[in-house]
């Protein structure tokens, strides 16, 4: 492919993965404010297993992740009272923060047998992992669908839903290096790059060859370890995918620091596949000349930012976000225009790295939303966007040129 291409730069929020049946919005909290004991269960491991044909897993007691599970969800009910409402992006930061000196989490917590200060900021900070997890569990498309590993080949001329924005997409890329920035946690782009309109073009910096990195798979009768995709940061399709806020996906792994095995450091971001125990992570390494295994037990969950403040404080981590937010200020900068899809405006963060960096006084911005608000409304008038209301299934070429 040809570097001298223009620039382009498309922004997704999550109503772009509406029409492929992902809870979004309130649906997605209105499943986290009404979880059931009887839905999931824990391993002693810390990751979530799913109750089977209505059947949640009996593992004969509840060990420490359940018991958290069973605080977290009183922590909801909670937060739902105190506010009137319930948004899981706000109780993240409520739970980091304010929690830890609010009077009524100590009447919780007297019932869940935490007495201790120190006892109960530890179970805060568990629930965090188990809020985390319920995240990743409901977000599923409309098949149940979350990984598309073993997904077959889409063809033309119709894929439900989004048909128009493929069409658009795969003509915009004839034109432009296409820069794809998510909001998303979800893998629905990346399944759409199996199609007749991206034909697997699409690069998202991790690279599976060369990666020094595996994970473990289990199934009934085997277990095995599968290499795992590590970030290089190299993007050399015609299509790029920068996943801004992480993704059901993304670990981290951590090695050793210097000769101690008592310390460790966050080394790599690595994208695990359906089936990998994320708590099952390995590096290939040579000691002394012979080939062996260390191991990284210590991630509870997928890495994705959440948060409405929470997030921004990690936008600087110079391992993945720092670098994912460098791409999307400079391609802002570059784009000749911005098409922005299902993002409801309400990123204040976001919204000031667009305005700071792309040229909206001389450039064209096209904002794609059925049913805009009042943020996006005010984003429209901010850099005086081209609004358009038709559904992404409708959308034509001449809409966003």
């Amino acid at each position: 492919m040809k570097e001298d291409k223009k620039h382009i730069s498309i922004l997704l929020g999550a109503g772009f993965s509406a029409n492929q049946g992902y809870p979004i919005g309130n649906k997605l909290n209105e499943l986290l404010l009404n979880c059931k004991d009887a839905d999931l269960s824990f391993y002693t491991d810390g990751s979530l297993i799913p109750a089977v044909n209505g059947q949640k897993p009996d593992l004969g007691w509840k060990n420490s992740y359940d018991l958290a599970f069973d605080f977290c969800r009183d922590m909801i009910a909670y937060f739902y009272q105190k506010k009137g409402y319930f948004d899981y992006e706000e109780l993240y930061d409520y739970l980091l923060d304010e929690a830890t000196r609010d009077k009524n989490v100590i009447i919780i917590a007297k019932k869940h047998k935490l007495t201790k200060e120190s006892n109960i900021n530890n179970q805060l900070r568990d629930i965090i992992h188990v809020l985390n997890q319920l995240v990743s569990f409901y977000l599923k498309d409309k098949d149940g669908n979350q990984f598309y590993d073993n997904i077959g080949h889409y063809c033309k001329p119709i894929f439900p839903g989004y048909t128009g924005i493929l069409n658009c997409i795969e003509k915009l890329g004839d034109e432009y290096t296409v820069h794809v920035f998510t909001l998303n946690h979800d893998l629905f782009f990346e399944r759409l790059s199996i199609t007749d309109w991206i034909r697997g073009r699409l690069s998202d910096g991790f690279e599976e060859l060369g990666s020094p990195y595996y994970g473990e798979v289990k199934t009934q009768d085997a277990k095995y370890r599968v290499r795992l995709e590590h970030y290089t940061g190299n993007y050399d399709t015609q299509f790029r995918l920068y996943k801004l806020h992480g993704s059901l996906n993304y670990a981290v792994f951590h090695s050793p620091v210097g000769t101690s095995s008592s310390y460790v450091a966050a080394e790599n971001y690595l994208k695990i596949k359906r089936s990998v125990n994320i708590h099952q992570l390995y590096k290939e390494i040579k000691i002394g000349g012979k080939l062996s295994y260390h191991r990284d037990n210590i991630n509870f969950n997928a890495d994705f930012l959440t948060g409405t403040t929470s997030k921004i404080e990690r936008y600087n981590e110079p391992l993945l976000y720092q670098k994912l937010f460098e791409h999307f200020r400079s391609n802002l900068q570059t784009s000749e225009k911005l098409i922005i899809i299902g993002y409801g405006g309400k990123d204040t963060e976001i919204n000031k790295m667009i305005s700071e960096h792309f040229d909206y006084k001389n450039k064209p911005s096209y904002i794609i939303d059925p049913k805009p608000g009042d943020k996006i409304n005010e984003l429209k008038s901010k850099l005086n966007s081209k609004l358009i209301t038709k559904d992404l299934e409708k959308i034509e070429l001449h809409d966003i040129s």
